[in-house]
């Protein structure tokens, strides 16, 4: 049987070592080590190799802020992924993103129409449209994407969006619980 959450003090010593290590990566960063991390930690070879590239495109990656949160809630929000939404909407707000922008958001549907959204978030919803629709990105997208956000920030939008749909399946597969105290932000997926 598969479980949510390892019990975290019978792992391996060399797993207990990587667990550290990653705790400890993210709290310098002041994030904690929660939610789907925990889950793959039944893993803890692959829970490494996912959370540092999660690490990388959080912490080190080239796309502004406000767009990488815009991206992330968009994917949240249209996979039904609660656990993310909840845990990436303060950062959003933080990060700039209009109250408007996480309004539209929240509501769900269809994947968002870019027309719907202020610059820079229109033109990530015209890329995102077409990777949470599994379509080949179209050249009149690409290219504005890599005029506006760089060649490093395009990729990095679409790795985003396969990133957080992996992520929406670890959160709902395990049934990753919310935050203690915090509320579902929605019934199901969209």
């Amino acid at each position: 049987e598969l479980i949510g959450m390892p019990v975290l003090n019978c792992i391996a010593p060399e797993d207990r070592a990587l667990y550290d290590g990653m705790v400890a990566q993210r709290a310098a960063q002041g994030a904690p080590f929660s939610g789907p991390y925990l889950a793959l930690m039944n893993h803890p070879q692959l829970c490494k190799r996912v959370q540092d590239l999660g690490f990388y495109l959080k912490f080190d990656g080239h796309l502004a802020r406000d767009v990488y949160q815009f991206v992330v809630l968009c994917v949240a929000r249209q996979t039904g992924a609660a656990f993310e939404w909840t845990d990436h909407v303060a950062h959003a707000k933080a990060a700039g993103v209009p109250d408007a922008v996480l309004a539209r958001l929240a509501r769900g549907g269809a994947v968002p129409d870019p027309a719907e959204f202020p610059a820079p978030f229109a033109l990530a919803a015209r890329v995102l449209s077409h990777t949470l629709a599994w379509r080949n990105i179209p050249q009149d997208v690409q290219q504005p994407a890599i005029a506006a956000y760089g060649m490093q920030g395009f990729v990095e939008i679409v790795v985003l969006s396969g990133f957080y749909q992996m992520f929406s399946a670890i959160n709902q597969g395990f049934d990753v619980a919310l935050p203690a105290g915090q509320a579902a932000p929605f019934s199901a997926a969209p």
